[in-house]
């Protein structure tokens, strides 16, 4: 009773300074005219924003340019995070081969890339890497996308009689020399923000997979070997479960990292969720209420990401004693 009776009193102290904070916070606003209310999210934004998900105009709302900025965030966040985990693996793997030059190879990748900030990066992937691309008309084909200098174009889903189908041939080049007509687009500067991310977290997930694997006794692949497994069934049968028990806690830390990294869209002008809170706050002046959505947001997407992970852990029985 006594130590519920401290917990009680703690939370009862913490509630009270909230509230105090809170009430100071209001009034201090109030006395300088500014606004305390979350109404503002119902006004016209009157700006564009150059990605979006779902139909935007400068007409909507700001709560709908929120939205977009939210799903923006994920969308890179998604993307970054798949193209990340299998350059992980792969240089993860290829740093323990015994081929002398692939392994110092992927050692120099994981060094050099560890070392630079993500900042510089991104900003070398949109002026050096994504700046140079042709115009619509001279246009990089492969595997059915388009690149060009005004981003990304890949076959748009449609549905037929109820099922989503990928349309090959929902744009061509061809068709308008100053565009690409049809399509899905992803922005030049959402094209870079997802390589700098993709190649920056990567780097840190090849550690993170090459830690996991040495945990691994090598008694167990000598094991898999009396067994008659052969290599390749030794280290997807035996080495990877194993080392996945190691590998899971700090790839769960990356993935978080890395979708908080996102806000550095802001220096490349894509519409992320930090840019978008920006430019409102900048134009409604409530910097209370749009700080706490943003903080709010993004606490709930790193939750949400550690709850999908945490199942996912838990599904496959990791760890755990059966």
């Amino acid at each position: 009773m006594r130590r519920l009776a401290i917990q009680a009193g703690l939370a009862l102290a913490l509630g009270l300074l909230l509230g105090v904070a809170y009430l100071n916070a209001r009034k201090n606003l109030h006395a300088l005219g500014i606004p305390t209310s979350f109404a503002f999210l119902r006004d016209v934004a009157g700006f564009s924003i150059n990605q979006s998900l779902i139909s935007f105009s400068p007409l909507s709302t700001y709560g709908r340019a929120l939205l977009v900025g939210l799903l923006n965030t994920l969308l890179v966040s998604v993307l970054a995070g798949i193209f990340a985990t299998l350059i992980g693996f792969v240089a993860g793997f290829a740093h323990l081969s015994r081929n002398f030059a692939l392994s110092r190879l992927v050692a120099a990748y994981v060094g050099v890339v560890r070392n630079l900030p993500l900042l510089l990066q991104l900003l070398f992937c949109y002026v050096a890497v994504l700046a140079p691309l042709p115009g619509p008309a001279d246009s990089h084909h492969f595997a059915g996308f388009v690149l060009n200098d005004r981003g990304l174009y890949a076959p748009a889903l449609s549905f037929v009689h109820g099922w989503p189908a990928i349309d090959w041939s929902s744009f061509d080049p061809a068709l308008n020399r100053f565009n690409v007509v049809g399509g899905w687009r992803l922005s030049p500067e959402a094209c870079a923000l997802v390589l700098a991310l993709s190649v920056y977290t990567g780097a840190y997930i090849a550690e993170i997979v090459r830690a996991g694997v040495e945990s691994v006794a090598r008694g167990q692949s000598e094991a898999a070997a009396a067994l008659g497994l052969s290599p390749a069934q030794a280290r997807r049968l035996v080495i990877r479960p194993q080392a996945m028990r190691v590998i899971l806690p700090p790839l769960i830390s990356q993935y978080l990292a890395m979708t908080k990294n996102s806000s550095l869209a802001a220096f490349v002008g894509f519409a992320d969720l930090m840019q978008v809170s920006g430019t409102i706050l900048n134009q409604t002046g409530a910097a209370l209420q749009v700080m706490a959505l943003v903080m709010a947001l993004y606490l709930a997407l790193s939750l949400v990401t550690l709850a999908l992970t945490r199942l996912y852990e838990r599904r496959l029985r990791w760890g755990g004693r059966t």
